[in-house]
């Protein structure tokens, strides 16, 4: 009992110091020094908003979304801190923050805080941004945070798993945009309802034709959006994980040699 409470105390002891090294291994400095400007702007967001709420009683919605998602910009920190090493989130990599916090940037602060989700077109392009990089995200979190050795991964399996996860958290989040617009009372689910007959997706899918439709022609719009954004991030990933393995891989892993070389090579010896 004493010994496991002295690896479990010297753990915590040096976790700090090797949560710093991690961190430095795996991010630069110039997207550590991003990171905090975007943590600094969303909390100076959510502040603004939260003295809104307490004067006027308006902008709840927008403070809750402002709330949970400073929490997402400290989200790879609090879980390698919270979870052991054991456990696959406790050894998410903090290389997939660098994508979530444009996601945040973009999403949270420029489209709930300054109201840029209100312009025609822009949660279109929020969804095809996030589908895209939902797939690095996936990758970074899932198939590095699950290896415990050092095994490459084909570009094929990379981009599957990538691609896979992504729909993934593509679904949940329009059943999360569901759910907070029922329980809060918030539109989450009505962007699209916009009387521009130019818009593109009214032009290609056209318009709904009563308020009833426009919760399922936003969600539908919105999935498909972001499902045909991960597909070439999807593709990208594949080159993008073959070229670096083809790079690093001794010139034998990639061009075996022959029983004959490999015989004289052993006479020799």
């Amino acid at each position: 009992m004493k010994e496991n409470f002295k690896k479990i105390a010297n753990y915590y002891r040096n976790l700090p110091k090797n949560e710093w090294k991690e961190l430095r291994k795996s991010v630069s400095t110039v997207e550590y020094i991003l990171w905090w400007q975007v943590r600094v702007m969303m909390i100076f967001a959510m502040l603004m908003t939260l003295k809104t709420y307490l004067a006027t009683g308006e902008k709840f919605d927008i403070l809750i979304q402002l709330i949970a998602n400073t929490v997402a910009a400290f989200s790879v920190t609090l879980l390698r801190v919270i979870f052991p090493k054991q456990i696959f989130l406790g050894r998410v990599p903090y290389s997939a923050m660098k994508y979530g916090m444009v996601i945040i940037l973009l999403g949270s602060y420029c489209g709930h805080y300054l109201g840029w989700c209100g312009k025609p077109g822009y949660d279109t392009f929020l969804h095809v941004l996030s589908g895209f990089l939902c797939v690095f995200i996936c990758y970074e979190a899932v198939i590095k945070g699950l290896q415990t050795q050092n095994r490459p991964v084909s570009g094929f399996i990379a981009s599957v798993i990538g691609f896979g996860m992504g729909c993934f958290v593509i679904i949940v989040w329009e059943i999360f945009e569901f759910t907070y617009d029922y329980f809060v009372g918030t539109t989450l689910q009505d962007f699209l309802f916009n009387p521009d007959e130019n818009y593109i997706v009214y032009r290609v899918f056209g318009k709904p034709v009563n308020m009833a439709q426009v919760p399922v022609f936003d969600t539908m719009i919105d999935m498909i959006t972001a499902v045909l954004a991960s597909i070439p991030a999807s593709a990208i990933l594949w080159a993008s994980v073959a070229h670096k393995q083809k790079k690093e891989a001794p010139a034998s892993a990639i061009h075996p040699a022959s029983p004959q070389i490999e015989l004289q090579e052993a006479m020799k010896k």
